[in-house]
């Protein structure tokens, strides 16, 4: 990562043991900084397809997720990753006025990009990590703001016609003072001014004793991220596989075929990026269950639940882009009533496990007054002895 500027007015160059010690310092307060606390709580779900066909759900997924529909749900994606990367990451770029806390960690994620690159997976845990923060701070400031808001709408206006004791307050000449809040000559209208803006209506089915915020994560196939991720401590509750109807048919199909599957059939020739793309979801959710079960005992890892939603088909509707959208509004429904149902399932058996009452049982262990008699055991006898035995009893020749 290249070092800071120097300051105007100073001869001096960041020497190489400069650079590094910035570069450990955000380093070192990225991954210190507490994501969650106990008074703000998050929902991290990984969400992908099983396949590349199934993979294209999470664009329309994407779509209805953007639109402003639950107040409590944000969206980080792998396209929104890059942008941030490019738009943060060049040093010599102009940078917003009020940058964000830790933006140094997209420039060294920018140089491998530009090089055509992979961005390493503890790197992308670290970018995911910065966007997280952010996403916690812009609600935070939301949940203030709000507040700040009631707190000023359930203030009364103060009374001027009166003291504190009650008593009527009049001027010089006896006369009562002209009330500030007299009636209203204003006309109630129903027509918009041009800079009015409707606030949007959102839906309001999170659950009442849920987290704060819930964060959905797509386009993101390295299974080994979300270890790298509980390590900065960010834990994903969540992995949801999302299918297709219309692929489960397919298979279902195939299964019932009489020729067992054998037959050679007519498929598309892939690309290489669809071949690409298909051997990425096939590591991914082959590798996933080793590195849940990688952790140590008392890891978050082993808390991470995996989830299925079947989502309708979306093939028939790939050119309607309105079709489109309302199966995105489905799916975005659909993975968040999981997403509260398995919160359910995660408060009952807490209520379980803080209820359970375990309790020792005894055991008796009888001890003999008496040692018991030791019966010799007689030696095997093998057919050959037990002839030559014989052998030897017979009488000799008269």
């Amino acid at each position: 990562m290249p070092p800071k500027a120097a300051k105007k007015g100073s001869a001096k160059k960041p020497n190489a043991s400069g650079a590094s010690a910035v570069g450990k310092n955000w380093e070192a307060g990225l991954s210190k900084a507490p994501f969650e606390e106990e008074s703000w709580q998050a929902c991290v779900s990984l969400v992908v397809g099983r396949s590349p066909e199934e993979e294209k759900l999470t664009q329309a997924l994407s779509v209805a997720a953007q639109k402003p529909q639950r107040k409590l749900f944000s969206l980080l994606t792998w396209e929104s990753t890059v942008a941030k990367i490019h738009e943060l990451g060049n040093p010599k770029a102009k940078r917003p006025d009020e940058a964000p806390v830790f933006y140094e960690v997209t420039e060294p994620a920018k140089v491998l990009l530009d090089a055509g690159d992979e961005i390493p997976c503890d790197l992308m845990a670290n970018i995911l990590k910065f966007q997280l923060l952010q996403i916690k701070a812009n609600d935070q400031q939301r949940r203030e703001a709000e507040q700040a808001e009631e707190e000023k709408a359930n203030v009364d206006p103060p009374s001027v016609n009166k003291d504190k004791g009650g008593a009527k307050v009049t001027d010089k000449k006896g006369k009562s003072p002209p009330s500030p809040v007299g009636p209203s000559k204003e006309k109630k209208t129903k027509l918009k001014r041009r800079d009015d803006v409707e606030p949007p209506k959102y839906i309001d089915d999170e659950p009442k004793d849920g987290p704060q915020h819930y964060i959905l994560l797509l386009g993101f196939f390295q299974p080994h991220l979300i270890g790298a991720l509980d390590a900065l401590g960010v834990h994903v509750a969540n992995v949801i596989k999302l299918c297709s109807e219309h692929t489960q048919t397919s298979e279902e199909q195939q299964e019932e075929s009489p020729f067992g599957g054998n037959e050679q059939t007519t498929s598309p020739v892939l690309d290489s990026a669809e071949v690409h793309g298909r051997a990425e979801l096939d590591l991914f959710w082959s590798g996933l269950r080793p590195v849940l079960d990688s952790g140590p005992p008392q890891s978050k890892l082993h808390d991470v639940v995996q989830l299925s939603y079947t989502a309708p088909d979306l093939s028939s509707h790939t050119q309607n882009p309105d079709a489109e959208l309302e199966i995105g509004n489905q799916i975005f429904e659909g993975v968040a009533n999981l997403i509260y149902d398995c919160l359910n399932w995660r408060l009952q058996h807490q209520h379980y496990l803080d209820n359970m009452e375990l309790f020792s049982v005894p055991t008796v262990v009888v001890i003999d007054a008496e040692p018991a008699e030791v019966v010799p055991t007689p030696l095997p006898v093998t057919p050959r002895s037990k002839k030559k035995f014989v052998r030897d009893e017979t009488p000799p020749d008269q």
